[in-house]
């Protein structure tokens, strides 16, 4: 079991999630939807930077064509990229194209109504892992929602996928080891639902949240 906490913007961020746990951090840069995270390339550059060892750096972008793509992960010197703003496929091979062969893609899908938006199937040669995220039209998120999807349907993509699945999506300490025992997921990913009224990573509900997350996963 994989936990990545997303939305790191401060040192005191990088502190609690490194404290708790976490096997990945996600750093937002490129925004186009709404969101309260979104920090400069240098700012996640300098913040990789000082991460310990085993614990990976995946930079979250809402931007879709592959050319700004690149260029915000070679300033941030970051080649683990999670897309969340529905990158067309042949963006998607070209960014796949010109990382290093070390870095990672991360394909975010929205839950919406049952089904997963995009069809991920043409990607799957392309890409690395897929995130099952959800989706709020009316506030314009595509990430960081705190809303829960369809967890039995999710189950069933992850049963069939042919690469890992990281669940997102509304995940919190309360309900992640639910959601574990639900999906089998290879890994599970939260923003807001570890965060605390200023916006700040905190470091009780990061600590809870893989501590329960891997707990349901070792079956303890």
């Amino acid at each position: 079991m994989r936990v990545k906490v997303c939305g790191i913007r401060t040192d005191d961020d990088l502190d609690a999630a490194v404290k708790a746990g976490a096997d990945a951090v996600g750093l937002l840069v490129g925004q186009l939807h709404a969101s309260a995270d979104f920090i400069l390339p240098g700012t996640a550059c300098r913040l990789a930077r000082i991460l310990p060892p085993f614990i990976s750096p995946i930079i979250v972008t809402h931007l879709i064509e592959a050319g700004p793509i690149l260029d915000i992960l070679n300033k941030a010197q970051i080649f683990n990229v999670q897309l969340h703003g529905g990158s067309p496929l042949k963006d998607v091979a070209e960014i796949r194209d010109k990382i290093p062969s070390s870095g990672k893609i991360i394909l975010a899908v929205h839950m919406i109504n049952g089904q997963a938006v995009p069809d991920f199937e043409p990607f799957i040669p392309h890409i690395d892992a897929l995130v099952m995220d959800s989706y709020n039209k009316n506030t314009d998120q595509v990430g960081g929602t705190g809303k829960v999807h369809d967890w039995v349907k999710s189950s069933e993509l992850a049963a069939s996928s042919r690469v890992p699945i990281i669940l997102a999506g509304g995940l919190n300490p309360s309900n992640v080891a639910e959601a574990v025992r639900i999906v089998h997921p290879y890994g599970v990913d939260a923003n807001s639902g570890l965060k605390d009224e200023n916006r700040n990573c905190s470091a009780k509900l990061c600590r809870d949240f893989v501590r329960n997350a891997k707990s349901e996963f070792l079956g303890k």
